[in-house]
């Protein structure tokens, strides 16, 4: 169990390594069509395409980081004010529907496969769509990863909600 703890804490530290190359992209893709359209009169021209790309993985990889540090929006005003017992009941419940959640994430990026593999950026010909897709499945696999590991520790009786 402690080896998929520390592989899984080493995978969250690499995507937040990665969210910060994502959001420098993402800044130097717009100061640079600020000086090409201020300065050159001209613009680039998978600009838009290409912030949208970086802005998808950068949603779907933030809800890494903040699914491993339990800051997703929550109910906790209710979960506060409850038994412990009820607590306990309303954890698992959290833990299954993100883990369920994150099958359907990964079976949807597998629907998708044969038609995204196919398609290609209009201002990038060479750059499949498939791309923009992959942090969904990432994402969904993490999550239900991290919830079954979460709840095996709870039934162990190794952490405590």
């Amino acid at each position: 169990m402690q080896l998929i703890k520390k592989i899984l804490d080493l995978f969250v530290r690499f995507v937040s390594v990665l969210l910060m190359f994502l959001i420098a992209g993402i800044i130097a893709l717009m100061l640079n069509e600020l000086v090409l359209r201020n300065f050159f009169d001209s613009s680039f021209k998978g600009m838009t395409e290409l912030a949208g790309f970086l802005f998808l993985w950068m949603a779907f990889l933030g809800i890494i980081v903040l699914y491993d540090q339990n800051r997703m929006i929550s109910l906790d005003m209710f979960y506060v004010r409850t038994s412990s017992r009820f607590k306990t009941i309303l954890w698992v419940i959290h833990k299954m529907v993100s883990a369920s959640l994150g099958v359907v994430m990964v079976i949807a990026f597998l629907g998708l496969y044969p038609f995204i593999s196919t398609e290609y950026y209009s201002s990038m010909p060479t750059f499949s769509k498939l791309w923009q897709y992959v942090p969904m499945a990432v994402t969904g696999a993490f999550l239900c990863i991290k919830s079954l590991f979460e709840l095996m520790e709870k039934a162990r009786g190794e952490k405590f909600v």
